[in-house]
């Protein structure tokens, strides 16, 4: 697939920033919404950028950012230097343009308390801002967890709110209940719609550790991962997930 290129602007509101740096945080909602799964695909997407990105893995129970991407650092979300370290460590450094931190299902109150606490007007003006993405599903269970998240962390960040459709095409709690319209219209969050894959597939991939583009990218033959047939799928649904990202490269990537 022929990558696609896209230039990041430096921070015009610190000259000491040698570029804006977006952390991107996974939220650790409901588990079961396939919130892991969409890490992977946006994490595919930066890669094919060829953007400086660095990977941290905080679900200190399923690992899966790292299971799938070796390279992506190991971190701790219920100690507080290992959270403040995704901006001292990470988004400070001037190294990476995007930092995607995979929170682990279910932190709730520790992090919370967290993004609580966090200066945003402070880091905004360093050249660091934050788009948090949360999952959601048929479960009415899984809407109320964002909603709650969003409550709690405000509108001092930006949100992306991802449709799995794992389940059922229709998220009725969040977009035919007065609780979920108010949250639409009160934070804006761009909208990603993932769409449901084989159980088979995903099985395979997974017993692989490998993601979508990865296994597109392999030299390895794997029958019944990416052979013709497969490959042929796999490379739409990539295309199908990458183009939605792409119509929010504003959000997504500051550009």
């Amino acid at each position: 697939m022929p990558k696609e290129t896209v230039t990041v602007k430096p921070s015009k509101k610190d000259k000491s920033a040698a570029s804006e740096t977006i952390l991107h945080v996974i939220l650790g909602t409901k588990g079961g919404v396939g919130k892991s799964t969409y890490a992977v695909h946006l994490a595919d997407w930066f890669a094919s950028l060829e953007i400086p990105h660095k990977l941290l893995d905080m679900d200190d129970e399923n690992a899966t950012l790292a299971r799938f991407f070796p390279a992506a650092e190991r971190r701790n979300s219920r100690k507080l230097t290992e959270k403040d370290s995704l901006v001292t460590e990470f988004a400070e450094s001037g190294q990476y343009a995007l930092v995607l931190a995979d929170l682990r299902a279910g932190s709730g109150d520790e992090m919370l308390d967290w993004f609580k606490d966090v200066p945003f007007d402070y880091l905004a003006e360093k050249g660091i801002k934050f788009v948090c993405h949360g999952s959601v599903t048929s479960d009415p269970d899984s809407v109320s967890t964002l909603i709650n998240w969003a409550n709690a962390i405000g509108d001092a960040v930006k949100y992306v709110v991802v449709k799995n459709y794992k389940d059922g095409n229709e998220i009725p709690a969040l977009d035919r209940t007065e609780e979920g319209e108010e949250f639409l219209r009160q934070f804006t969050p761009a909208i990603i719609q993932l769409q449901a894959v084989p159980t088979a597939i995903m099985s395979l991939l997974n017993a692989r550790n490998l993601s979508f583009g990865n296994a597109l990218n392999t030299t390895e033959q794997i029958r019944g991962v990416n052979d013709s047939m497969m490959r042929g799928r796999l490379a739409r649904w990539q295309k199908e997930i990458f183009a939605q990202f792409a119509a929010h490269t504003d959000l997504l990537l500051g550009v």
